[in-house]
């Protein structure tokens, strides 16, 4: 990581809860200068993020598109780790956004298909346009259900929640330096 890219991800903000009734709630944010705002939209952040899973991912985890679903498989084998419905698009005045709902996969608590969501959000900020990450009301197969024990958070915490984070965070780094390169 050089100096610029170290700089660039502590503006990234990032919040990693699990709530009380012990679905999770994660955010990751970055504000975008408002030069890039007529490239940025919604379905341009998911492309980009499916894209830039398989690329950090090293192809291990494969975002794969068939119908209206998309599947996050292990080399594009036929093992869903998530599988998600969408996306939804939605906007009014001041902010745009894409979610799509978690239907399942191996990761998700089978009684919570369904439930859980994984948003990308544009809100026109002062500063520029500020994206955001988000996952929401998911409930993942580690907890392993309505009371985990602290053993489980903390291999939770460890393991698919620092994935998530890690991901997450170069992403949106990522998403800045590209904009700032191709000068859109």
């Amino acid at each position: 990581m050089t100096a610029e890219s170290g700089d660039l991800e502590r503006r990234i903000a990032c919040e990693e809860v699990i709530l009380e009734d012990h679905s999770v709630f994660s955010r990751q944010q970055i504000v975008i200068p408002h030069t890039y705002s007529a490239t940025l939209s919604p379905a341009f952040v998911v492309e980009s993020y499916l894209a830039f899973v398989r690329k950090c991912t090293l192809s291990i985890v494969r975002p794969v598109v068939t119908g209206g679903d998309i599947a996050f498989t292990l080399f594009g084998s036929s093992f869903p780790l998530l599988i998600f419905a969408g996306p939804e698009f939605s906007a009014d005045g001041r902010s745009q956004s894409a979610s799509l709902r978690i239907e399942g996969g191996y990761l998700v608590q089978r009684n919570e298909c369904g439930k859980g969501m994984l948003a990308f959000l544009l809100e026109v900020v002062e500063e520029g346009v500020q994206v955001t990450v988000q996952v929401s009301d998911y409930c993942p197969l580690l907890l392993g259900g309505r009371k985990p024990s602290m053993m489980r958070q903390w291999i939770y915490r460890c393991t698919q929640a620092f994935v998530h984070k890690m991901i997450t965070v170069r992403f949106l780094g990522h998403l800045y330096r590209e904009l700032e390169s191709c000068k859109c």
